[in-house]
């Protein structure tokens, strides 16, 4: 059964696989990371079949990437339809983004470095006026917690569930808590 549900999504993918051809790094970093992280085998193409097929999370990231290709992104919305509560609108995003359960999640950041991994209800915004979070490389935000205004979380950084974050983080920390300090 498995093999039919794959076969299906590879013959959704063919009118898409010129575009994702010559698609940019970023796109192609997501898409090792997830083959990674999913633990899917295969060629490139299979796994992305596989991603769009399964993963709604990583529906919302490849629409994101490809967002500036209008009938593009209309054509993989008809076919692989995107988690509706999940919005990323952040200004730049660098590659490997890792979405686990995006329900109920908001990333609205000045930028994201790369190979970040975003748990479930994670809102990531502004906090009144300013300009929204910069998040370094390497973060790992869990379910509920909330990185809000014009601050900066340095690379390696650890976000606990349901924390708060208010402050700047500095790099290697492991914070918690409300307000959120670090534990480690």
């Amino acid at each position: 059964m498995k093999k039919i549900k794959l076969f299906f999504c590879a013959i959704r993918i063919l009118p898409i696989l010129p575009i994702v051809k010559w698609s940019d790094k970023l796109f192609m970093a997501d898409l090792k990371r997830w083959k990674y992280i999913c633990h899917i085998d295969g060629s490139d193409w299979i796994v992305l079949a596989q991603l769009l097929g399964e993963w709604q999370e990583y529906r919302n990231l490849f629409i994101y990437r490809n967002r500036f290709r209008r009938i593009f992104c209309i054509w993989v919305m008809l076919w692989y339809r995107p988690v509706d509560t999940l919005y990323i609108q952040a200004k730049e995003i660098g590659g490997g983004l890792y979405i686990q359960h995006g329900f109920s999640t908001m990333i609205s950041a000045e930028s994201i470095g790369e190979n970040c991994w975003i748990n479930q209800q994670v809102t990531i915004g502004f906090n009144g006026s300013g300009r929204p979070p910069i998040i370094g490389d390497n973060v790992m935000i869990t379910c509920g917690a909330k990185v809000l205004g014009s601050i900066k979380i340095g690379n390696n950084v650890v976000i606990a569930a349901n924390a708060v974050v208010i402050r700047d983080v500095e790099n290697g920390a492991v914070v918690g808590g409300v307000p959120a300090r670090k534990l480690k």
